[in-house]
């Protein structure tokens, strides 16, 4: 056995894969010079059962038409024909199948929905991957982590702004990062930690498999489409090699000040104590990007100076600089607090405000016939999910215009049921139906 590598053929799974990831785990975090040279016999019947059950039963079909609960009637001997496939390389990927979901803006956002079979595959050798790579990603990383959420980076990015001396940050925006993600430079970070062929050239089917948008296909030259169960994790992989590591070991090292990022998969901010730091940062970021066939959305990256220190804090007026940045759905923005002096407050920015709005409006469209105690319940499921992630401090009066919209929405689409109706806001409280509607719930 060679330096830096690791066979893991010595035992053969036959049970429950799940067992041996802790053991993969542990001898990725004792080695950082490791390669796991045997995985592919990792994809047993009993795994491939199991990655099916974690998938969304209701989840779109991909480009043959079939659902997952399709799939599932024959669930034993369909994924016994997949791992005899696989176990002798004829396992082929399909391409997805093109979709778009409008955004808040008024574009749209493409995705790429797999068939059953490529997602069934996909979120197994992801479980294996996972656990290889999971030990070695850096802190400020959060996007698509076991054990971290949206939420834990949002407290971390408040403690950098409280506990350091950060008085600028800066806000960027990878342009169409998914889909510039290229794929040499990610076969070359992934063979740093793995040496099984078979695992690396399942991979690259997935890669070369290639679009499906209206009868015609087109192959994938860069890219990692999203809606894929692994695209998260290769696009965090990346960035793990082109933007956290070089931060961490190199960059930092010359930086005056603090310098801390916080990135949630493509999405990130770095906090400084000096604008000229800042400055010289978002140029070598330029530059570094560019090396891995990325680049940024000029518009959409800026220096933003805001700190509890910051002598900027409080003004307003048509002449000032905007003094707010969005980050994870929320505006972030800085709030006097008594002596305590200014701190970071957030609420829900404009664009999830508007996309959840959006939703609500379509979706009151579809089902407007239905019954009005069934569409109650309905909608106090979707607000609750809405209070869940942005019932933070502060947020509590943007929650509340929330509940009104909503209201205000649903009341106009029962109104088109019929021209002769009595619903006015007169009388619409006083309706048992119409109270199922929760009060926001802080955190």
């Amino acid at each position: 056995m060679s330096k830096g590598r690791q066979h893991m053929s010595g035992r053969r799974a036959t049970g429950n894969v799940s067992t041996e990831f802790p053991r993969i785990a542990a001898i990725a975090q004792q080695d950082q010079k490791v390669r796991f040279t045997s995985l592919a016999h990792l994809l047993n019947k009993e795994y491939l059962l199991a990655s099916l059950d974690k998938l969304n039963r209701n989840a779109a079909a991909g480009v043959d038409g079939e659902s997952v609960r399709a799939y599932k009637k024959q669930a034993t001997e369909r994924i016994a024909e997949l791992h005899e496939r696989l176990r002798k390389g004829l396992y082929r990927a399909q391409p997805v199948r093109r979709v778009y979901i409008p955004k808040a803006n008024g574009e749209r956002r493409p995705l790429g929905i797999p068939n059953v079979e490529d997602r069934i595959v996909q979120r197994a050798v992801g479980g294996i991957i996972e656990a290889i790579y999971e030990p070695y990603f850096v802190d400020s990383s959060y996007g698509f982590r076991r054990n971290r959420s949206c939420h834990d980076a949002l407290e971390r990015l408040r403690q950098i702004v409280h506990k350091e001396r950060t008085q600028y940050i800066v806000e960027v925006d990878i342009k169409g990062y998914f889909d510039r993600i290229n794929h040499q430079w990610l076969n070359r970070f992934l063979g740093h930690r793995i040496a099984d062929r078979s695992i690396l050239r399942i991979v690259n089917k997935w890669l070369r498999a290639g679009i499906m948008e209206q009868g015609i296909r087109t192959r994938s030259e860069s890219g990692t489409p999203q809606g894929g169960p692994i695209s998260p994790l290769l696009a965090n992989i990346y960035l793990h090699y082109v933007l956290d590591l070089w931060l961490e070991i190199k960059y930092k090292r010359s930086v005056v000040g603090t310098c801390e990022m916080v990135r949630y998969a493509d999405d990130f901010v770095v906090c400084f104590e000096r604008y000229e730091e800042a400055e010289r940062f978002l140029k070598a970021l330029r530059q570094r990007l560019a090396e891995f066939h990325l680049e940024l959305s000029e518009e959409k990256t800026r220096i933003i100076e805001i700190g509890k220190k910051s002598a900027e804090n409080g003004k307003t007026g048509p002449t000032e600089q905007n003094r707010t940045f969005d980050f994870l759905g929320f505006t972030h923005y800085m709030r006097m607090k008594g002596k305590q002096g200014y701190r970071l407050a957030r609420k829900p920015s404009k664009k999830s405000r508007n996309r959840f709005l959006m939703k609500i409006q379509s979706w009151l469209e579809k089902y407007r016939d239905r019954n009005v105690w069934w569409q109650g319940y309905q909608l106090k499921k979707k607000l609750q999910g809405y209070y869940q992630y942005f019932g933070l401090r502060y947020c509590g009066p943007a929650l509340k215009h929330i509940k009104w919209h909503v209201e205000r929405l649903w009341i106009m689409a029962l109104r088109k049921r019929s021209q002769k109706h009595r619903l006015y806001w007169s009388g619409i409280g006083r309706m048992r139906w119409f109270s199922l509607l929760p009060n926001p719930t802080m955190r």
